[in-house]
């Protein structure tokens, strides 16, 4: 293959960025979240080379959720079609499960499932969505028109359709702040067969599940809920209280989540947070559990809400307590999904380790837990140095790599170990993944994956001379390199000055997703001109300048990288 006649210039700008790029402490706000990250161009893949990445199906339609009814026979949700798809030996099905109607604008539609098989041989299936306000999918995005309410069904799986439905739980859809965003969803069957529910505060509702003390009593909204397969009321010990609609809470405090899990070692519920500008989380959810929103996200010293609060702060009801995150990243990856691998098939050394996807990188991240199985471990079972996450939070985005487990799988939206007990991976872009391993059994008992440990330099130049999706069309472009978030030094050279009709490629030499969009933060009109969406590291984006003037562009994830392009 022939090497782009400007490829020296990109490989020195990267050489600068890995030797010279210092950490950032400047924290914006940003709708960054809502930009999903693509499957890289040859697919997803995995550090471990014992292990194998392959794809079952595509052709989905925004999946969000999944659940297994048994070996290669998956149910699996469709965000903005209300569809619940089958999915039986890697081909969907013609005929939905069901087909329900939904709100679509922004985080709200068809969100979580969960399957609970009954002694009687009945299999209920849980479903939560924003219900339409008018039976029509999407209407209050297209005309205005608000939606039912976040709710939890219940259905009876019968000769592959969703019927007989019963209504568990129904919470306001209705943003304080009118937009459709922080709805949760995600459900699981706790070991006590209960009905665990996560919903965020659903467009900044304050209430005093919000931990604002003179606010509104709680509306059910921010938090975890449990009932009963039946949707009745837990019995047992009070742990908020016992009136509607504190008896539903089982943890509250929380501003969104797409992931939860119960670890199956000890029954623990751990969950992912999402913070707005700062502070994704992963938390040990325990029964009374305040996770600070809306005064505390991230590490409570940080004060990256800019409130001063302290737990002492916030707002308690019954056995209420605050505890702080088991994990924090500085910058919003959005943190998605949560499963423990309950299966040794990929190894016993990830047997019951937690496995956490985002949607902003399509990175999948492993972590191991202590021996207790009360926080997350850092001193062994990893094949790089973790010393820099000691303090248990990413303060820089290189500071990940010990903890990425895989990449390119596209914006991640729900992981689940299979009746096969491989790792399957749930992407927004519409294709479903599963991890096995390379070739038949794994036999190896070590707790150490086998990792290629190239760095991140090599594996950049390597990317860039070998890979066909990486050699832009266009050898003639002028290079530039996003080489990470440090103000108007992000991007280099900066400004960058061509004539008209010249073509510029950006190459994404960091180690996390990053955008070149028009405009500045909070422009009404940004990213009109052009918008790369997610470029995720090792990728590139090129735009052609037909018109001359100046342009002003920054990245939506991380608003405070700023560049310009002066067009002669």
């Amino acid at each position: 293959m022939e090497k782009p006649t400007n490829l020296p210039l990109i490989l020195s700008a990267l050489c600068i960025f890995l030797l010279f790029y210092s950490n950032y402490s400047t924290i914006n706000l940003s709708y960054g979240a809502y930009a999903k990250a693509p499957v890289a161009p040859n697919g997803p893949t995995v550090k471990d080379k014992v292990l194998k990445v392959e794809k079952v199906t595509d052709g989905l339609e925004k999946p969000t959720s999944m659940a297994f009814l048994g070996p290669n026979d998956i149910l699996v949700t469709e965000k903005e079609t209300g569809k619940v798809m089958h999915v039986i030996d890697g081909q969907i099905q013609d005929t939905p499960a069901i087909d329900v109607s939904v709100a679509t604008d922004i985080e709200r539609g068809l969100l979580g499932i969960a399957l609970a098989k009954q002694p009687d041989g009945k299999i209920y299936v849980f479903l939560s969505y924003t219900e339409s306000g008018n039976d029509a999918d999407g209407s209050d995005f297209e005309d205005n028109v608000d939606p039912s309410g976040n709710r939890l069904y219940r259905y009876e799986y019968v000769d592959g359709q969703l019927e007989n439905p019963t209504l568990l739980l129904d919470l306001t859809a209705i943003p304080d702040n009118g937009r459709g965003e922080h709805n949760g969803g995600k459900i699981r069957i706790g070991p006590d067969n209960n009905v665990y529910y996560i919903v965020g505060e659903v467009g900044g509702h304050r209430t005093q599940a919000q931990n604002i003390e003179d606010g509104p009593e709680p509306n059910g909204l921010g938090g975890v809920l449990r009932v009963t397969q039946d949707g009745d009321i837990v019995k047992g010990d009070v742990i908020f209280g016992d009136e509607s609609p504190l008896n539903l809470y089982y943890a509250m405090g929380i501003r969104n989540s797409f992931g939860m899990d119960f670890d199956p070692v000890t029954s623990n519920l751990w969950d992912t947070e999402n913070g707005p500008t700062a502070g994704d989380e992963i938390n040990l959810v325990y029964p009374g559990f305040n996770s600070g929103w809306s005064l505390i996200q991230g590490f409570s010293k940080n004060d990256f809400m800019v409130t001063g609060a302290t737990p002492d702060d916030l707002v308690y009801f019954g056995k209420g307590s605050y505890s702080e995150p088991k994990f924090s990243w500085v910058t919003p990856i959005g943190v998605t999904a949560l499963e423990f691998l309950n299966s040794s098939k990929l190894g016993t050394g990830y047997q019951n380790n937690m496995f956490v996807g985002d949607i902003n990188n399509g990175l999948l991240y492993r972590f191991v837990l202590n021996e207790a199985r009360n926080d997350l471990s850092f001193d062994n079972g990893y094949a790089e140095n973790t010393g820099p996450l000691a303090d248990r939070e990413v303060n820089d985005p290189k500071e990940n790599q010990p903890i990425v487990f895989g990449q390119g799988f596209g914006g991640i939206t729900d992981l689940q170990t299979g009746p096969d007990g491989y790792l399957y991976v749930l992407s927004y872009t519409g294709s479903l993944f599963r991890i096995l391993p390379s070739s038949g059994n794994i036999t190896t008992s070590g707790n150490t994956p086998n990792v290629n440990t190239t760095t991140n330099d090599q594996n950049q130049q390597e990317l860039l001379y070998n890979n066909d999706q990486i050699n832009p069309q266009n050898d003639n472009s002028v290079p530039a390199v996003i080489v990470g978030i440090n103000g108007d030094s992000s991007y280099s050279p900066n400004p960058i000055s061509i004539e008209k009709g010249q073509t510029i490629t950006w190459y994404n030499g960091d180690t996390i997703s990053h955008t070149v969009t028009s405009g500045q933060d909070n422009d009404k009109d940004a990213g009109e001109v052009f918008d790369s969406g997610a470029i995720i590291p090792n990728q590139y984006f090129s735009f052609k300048f037909d018109d001359s003037g100046e342009y002003q562009y920054y990245c939506i994830y991380h608003p405070s990288m700023v560049g310009e392009v002066k067009v002669e």
